[in-house]
């Protein structure tokens, strides 16, 4: 039979023990956190360079979007032929669900604020006019809001 002082000194010991692993396990979700982050960074550098590459080896977008300034020459776009207003439009369409996946990463919490600001926010200031001039609409509402929000305040 155990002494009651024995009893409650191992059911201490117990505890802490719990304690101490539940601390460790907080401190390594932490670090899987950070890990997971910079590889969904990195995926994201990956993907925007292997992009700007494509473009700048197409033979058929490049010259789109070097006579429209990227589409925002409204006069040079309204003069494209159909098939380059489709690649025009393919292209921006393509930019347009690329920010919106961000804006969609940023509100569930994977995406860090600085890089949401610092990138995301730039680009659709900067990018949605050219895709809504061409007649894109956001698909997303929150996304759609986000995008009038960030243009009302350029203005």
């Amino acid at each position: 039979m155990i002494k009651p002082g024995w009893k409650e000194t191992a059911e201490l010991i117990g505890i802490l023990a719990i304690v101490a692993s539940l601390v460790a396990l907080v401190i390594e979700l932490r670090q899987t956190q950070s890990a997971l982050s910079a590889e969904t960074y990195q995926a994201r550098a990956i993907d925007a360079i292997g992009e700007l590459l494509d473009v700048a080896d197409s033979e058929y977008l490049l010259p789109v979007l070097a006579a429209t300034s990227n589409g925002a020459d409204h006069e040079a776009v309204a003069g494209l032929d159909p098939e380059d207003r489709m690649r025009l439009f393919n292209y921006l369409r393509a930019r347009m669900i690329d920010w919106d996946n961000e804006h969609y990463q940023y509100q569930n919490g994977f995406m860090d604020a600085d890089f949401f600001a610092a990138t995301t926010t730039r680009n659709v200031k900067e990018w949605a006019p050219r895709w809504r001039a061409i007649g894109l609409e956001e698909g997303r509402e929150e996304f759609r809001k986000y995008v009038d929000r960030v243009l009302s305040e350029s203005e």
